[in-house]
C-alpha cells in the first residue's frame, strides 16, 4: 500500500475510489477486492484510492495489516483528507487530481462509499453482502471485457443503486435544496427539464474517457472550489451527478 500518489507511470484499467469516514470493515472489503483484483489476466493494472475523513488515527495501518502482502501487485493508495463536501469533495478531489496528473484510467471509475451496501437497496446486479461474490462482481463491471457503458446522452455517473425517484425542478423536500440555482451555478445555463430520476446516495460507475473528455480540467476545479466555498453543497451536487 501507498500514500497517494501525484503521477503514474503507467495508466490502470480501471480505478475504485474509496469514501471512508468511520464505517466498519472497510478494511475487509477493500482486502478482497484487492486479491479479485490480482487474480485477473498479467497486464491489466487496476489501483484503489481509499481517501479517508473519519477520526480513527491508526486508519491507514489498520487497513496495511489486513491487505499485507498478499495483494502486492495491486496498487492501494491511501490519504486522508479534511472531513468536508461529503463524499462529493472526495470524489471531485480524485477527480481533480487524476486529470492533473493525466493518469485517468482507460476503462471505467467505481466510487463507493465506505458501506457500500447500504444504498444497493435491491442489490445491483446482486451486489450482496457477501465479499467474495461482491468483489468478483465488481470486478466484472471494470474489467475491459465489461459491457459497454452505454453513450450519450445518458449520464455521465451511473448509479450504482436501484433506489430511485423522480424529482422536480425547484426546492426539493426535505433538505429544501434550491436545485435551479445549483444548475446555473455548475452550468452556466438555464434547467431545460422537469423532473429527472434521483438514486439516494452517492455510488456510481463511470466510463473513464468520458469523466476526462466531456468537462475541462477547469470546470471541475470551479466546482471543488464551490463546493469548499459552500456556494454549492454536497446534497446538491448529488442531484446532479
Amino acid at each position: 500500500m501507498k500514500d497517494m500518489l501525484s503521477s503514474s507511470s503507467s495508466r490502470s484499467v480501471s480505478d475504485v475510489v474509496v469514501a471512508w469516514y468511520n464505517e466498519p470493515g472497510v478494511e475487509r472489503w477493500v482486502s478482497a477486492l484487492a486479491f479479485a483484483f490480482s487474480e485477473r489476466p498479467a497486464g491489466e493494472r487496476y489501483r484503489i484510492f481509499v481517501f479517508h475523513k473519519g477520526t480513527a488515527e491508526d486508519a491507514k495501518q489498520r487497513l496495511f495489516d489486513v491487505l499485507g502482502t498478499k495483494c502486492s501487485d495491486v496498487d492501494v493508495f491511501f490519504e486522508h483528507l479534511d472531513n468536508v463536501g461529503r463524499e462529493a469533495d472526495t470524489w471531485l478531489h480524485y477527480t481533480v487530481a487524476r486529470l492533473r496528473a493525466g493518469d485517468m484510467p482507460v476503462n471505467r471509475v467505481a466510487f463507493l462509499e465506505g458501506d457500500p451496501w447500504d444504498h444497493f437497496g435491491t442489490p445491483h446486479g446482486g451486489m450482496e453482502r457477501n465479499l467474495y461474490a461482491f468483489s468478483s462482481k465488481l470486478v466484472a463491471l471494470l474489467a475491459p471485457t465489461a459491457h459497454p457503458m452505454a453513450s450519450n446522452p445518458e449520464p455521465l455517473f451511473c448509479k450504482l443503486m436501484s433506489e430511485s425517484r423522480v424529482m422536480r425542478r425547484g426546492l426539493s423536500h426535505p433538505q429544501r435544496l434550491d436545485l435551479e440555482r445549483v444548475w446555473v451555478e455548475a452550468f452556466g445555463c438555464e434547467c431545460k427539464v422537469d423532473s429527472y430520476v434521483f438514486a439516494a446516495g452517492a455510488q456510481y460507475l463511470v466510463d473513464a474517457m468520458r469523466l476526462s473528455q466531456e468537462k475541462p480540467l477547469s470546470w471541475w476545479t470551479s466546482l471543488h472550489h464551490k463546493l469548499r466555498a459552500d456556494e454549492i453543497n454536497a446534497w446538491e451536487i448529488e442531484r446532479f451527478w
